[in-house]
């Protein structure tokens, strides 16, 4: 017997629900249903008359037609869940490195911290995210397992924006992806310490370690209930992935 799942986020869920729906379902042993809202809709998320759903009403409305199931989510109709997007992002990582250096870094900088310095601005942001408060309600609802699954990196297209490749190219130069993947290992230890499973971005699907190919970005669409005919993102959008990269995270994680 399958083993239900219940995947809830923002935009990011698109990925996934075209990876699952797009051909032959990828796996027989679970069976996932999607929930979601747009842009912070998730963010009124709260757990109401023994339902997780946003307080705000057309995320709420949003939110139970996408999975067509009418409603909001009641945590004892599924085994587990997975929290996807939302913020579960290393962005201070990258915004800060032209500026800081330390000592597990390559580079010259202005100013020179200590790693904890950027690992504490770093969960700072995670834990004031819009994936939090969702993991924080959620467990008030459940004591099932909840999974948080990193956001991937942006597309290797980046370099097709000036200013996004002039941020990522001297971590490349330097060879500082470590450092990036270090910073996140620790959020996911803290993560774990406080009763969450993390899922990573598969291997496969990256580039140089901090990019994700373009094959798993090119084409994705936008987070609607129907994908037949669904409308592609603009071309220069690196921020979100396609089926490819929800088929592939199918297929490759352990849930």
């Amino acid at each position: 017997m399958s083993r239900r799942i219940c995947v809830m986020g923002n935009s990011h869920v698109a990925a996934l629900k075209g990876g699952w729906e797009d051909g032959a379902a990828p796996r027989k042993d679970i069976l996932p249903t999607f929930f979601g809202a747009l842009s912070d809709g998730m963010g009124t998320l709260d757990f109401v008359d023994g339902e997780v759903i946003p307080r705000e009403r057309k995320a709420a409305e949003f939110f139970k037609r996408i999975s067509g199931t009418g409603g909001g989510v009641r945590a004892e109709d599924y085994d587990a869940f997975v929290l996807v997007g939302m913020g579960l992002f290393p962005t201070p990582v990258f915004t800060n490195y032209a500026r800081f250096a330390t000592p597990s870094t390559q580079h010259v900088a202005e100013h020179f911290v200590s790693d904890a310095v950027i690992a504490d601005t770093l969960w700072e942001s995670i834990d004031g995210s819009m994936m939090m408060h969702c993991a924080r309600v959620l467990r008030r609802a459940t004591d099932k397992p909840i999974h948080l699954a990193w956001q991937a990196f942006c597309s290797e297209s980046l370099f097709d924006i000036d200013w996004r490749a002039a941020q990522m190219q001297p971590i490349l130069d330097n060879g500082d992806q470590p450092f990036v993947n270090m910073m996140m290992d620790g959020v996911a230890d803290k993560l774990r310490d406080a009763g969450f499973g993390v899922l990573e971005q598969p291997e496969e699907t990256k580039r140089d370690g901090v990019m994700t190919k373009a094959e798993f970005s090119r084409g994705s669409v936008l987070f609607r209930a129907v994908e037949k005919n669904a409308k592609e993102h603009r071309e220069n959008d690196v921020f979100h992935m396609n089926s490819l990269y929800g088929r592939t995270c199918w297929n490759r994680w352990e849930i």
